[in-house]
């Protein structure tokens, strides 16, 4: 493996010295795909090459479903230039900004003549009016989105991770725009799904302000309009768990054996479990995005939770916002998910207990200053149980409690006029008429 590894990197090499183009252009032309929607609208004229496509999470779909034509770069085509930088350790921010007289930095020189030879191509052949990414800061993304200007394309971010619920989450976010000043944004454009976000960019970045926007996020304009329906709020008999890992929203420099969400993952799976158990009538779901996953599963398989008929468990590509609109109580920890599930009026319960009830965890947990505002909020392992259930048999929300989560949805999320397919299309028609 690692000498066939060996000869992919010499000949990636020749090919990019030599300034050589069909080894990469045919086969990222052939394996090329255009994102279908279900209900797809007449098409608007624009056409899309989206960049690190798995990363978008349904936006790439509602664009799509507007009358944009979206193509997707392929993935392992995109990032199989990678082998032309010989050095290996593609630390983040020494990638991104590395001294010029680096070898990484001829390199980039070397491989960014290439790509923007390719990209030339590619736009010319699809008719591309625009190349598009998922976020600011991701090596995958950041030669192409580099070559895309070069070119003259404009390369528009729409930069998905945007929460800014909790002290460390803040400073790790004026952290990345102070990152971005030093490397320099390569694109036309930045768009943030929340004033707050936008907010530390316009501060800290040195990026235009005028080129940073607001606009929501996509794959929530039609979740806000159903969670709006009183259709929501029927029994389904279905109580849904947001999985987190010992390591969530705890930064990997400080996440250690002594010091992470351990013991409140250990009560929170098992307690969830045991409920199962004790009302077999009730669906439960475990819903999971996939990262440390195995911890969670070692421990589910310890309890032969698997086993269980009424206990469900969906991975990353099960439709979470589905699946919350289809349950009577929700839980989670530190996540969007519970704001999402809170517009919609269903009962949330958070766990604050165990790690979470001490001090010097205070600053990484999100929303929690308004937390016993908006949500059922469970002290220790038993008050959770019994809330669950407590909630499942009663589940009005006052309207105090809505005031709260819809403030902090619109902080953390997006803004609830649904409003933003329209806000993202205004902003591409405009860049791509210039």
């Amino acid at each position: 493996m690692l000498k066939s590894r060996n000869i992919l990197e010499v000949l990636v090499n020749i090919v990019i010295d030599n300034l050589i183009l069909w080894p990469f252009y045919y086969p990222i032309v052939y394996f090329m795909k255009e994102v279908r929607a279900g209900n797809k609208a007449k098409s608007n004229g624009l056409i899309l090459l989206a960049l690190n496509a798995d990363r978008f999470r349904g936006d790439l779909e509602v664009l799509s479903g507007a009358g944009f034509k979206v193509y997707i770069l392929p993935y392992k085509w995109q990032t199989r230039v990678f082998y032309a930088y010989k050095d290996k350790d593609r630390n983040s921010e020494l990638f991104l900004n590395p001294p010029f007289d680096s070898p990484l930095y001829k390199d980039r020189i070397r491989l960014r003549r290439h790509l923007s030879c390719i990209l030339r191509l590619l736009i010319n052949n699809k008719k591309i009016d625009c190349v598009i990414s998922a976020g600011l800061f991701y090596n995958q993304d950041f030669d192409w989105g580099w070559a895309a200007r070069n070119i003259a394309s404009p390369y528009v971010v729409f930069h998905r991770e945007n929460i800014i619920g909790s002290k460390y989450k803040k400073i790790h976010n004026i952290g990345k725009a102070k990152l971005l000043k030093k490397i320099g944004f390569v694109g036309t454009s930045i768009v943030f799904h929340n004033k707050g976000m936008k907010d530390v960019f316009d501060k800290y970045s040195g990026v235009d302000a005028d080129n940073i926007f607001a606009l929501g996020a996509l794959r929530m304009d039609e979740f806000i309009r159903k969670s709006n329906s009183r259709n929501n709020l029927v029994n389904n008999k279905r109580i849904t768990l947001f999985s987190f890992s010992p390591s969530s929203v705890i930064f990997s420099n400080l996440y250690s054996d002594d010091f992470g969400w351990h013991k409140l993952h250990y009560e929170v799976h098992t307690s969830f479990v045991e409920l199962a158990i004790e009302y077999p009538e009730i669906e439960f779901v475990i819903k999971h995005k996939g990262v440390d996953w195995r911890v969670t599963e070692e421990l589910l398989r310890n309890m032969h939770a698997f086993k269980l008929n009424n206990l469900k468990i969906y991975g990353p590509s099960y439709d979470s916002q589905k699946l919350i609109l289809e349950s009577d109580v929700l839980t989670g920890f530190s996540s969007t998910a519970v704001l999402e599930a809170g517009i919609t009026g269903k009962p949330v319960v958070y766990p604050l207990f165990s790690e979470a009830s001490n001090i010097d965890y205070k600053d990484f947990i999100y929303f929690s200053e308004n937390l016993s505002k908006m949500f059922d909020v469970a002290v220790s392992r038993n008050i959770y149980k019994q809330l669950i259930i407590k909630r499942y048999k009663n589940s009005a929300v006052s309207e105090l409690a809505m005031k709260y989560r819809r403030m902090e949805f619109e902080r953390n999320v997006s803004p609830l006029k649904a409003n933003s397919l329209e806000l993202y299309t205004n902003l591409l028609f405009e860049i791509t008429s210039r």
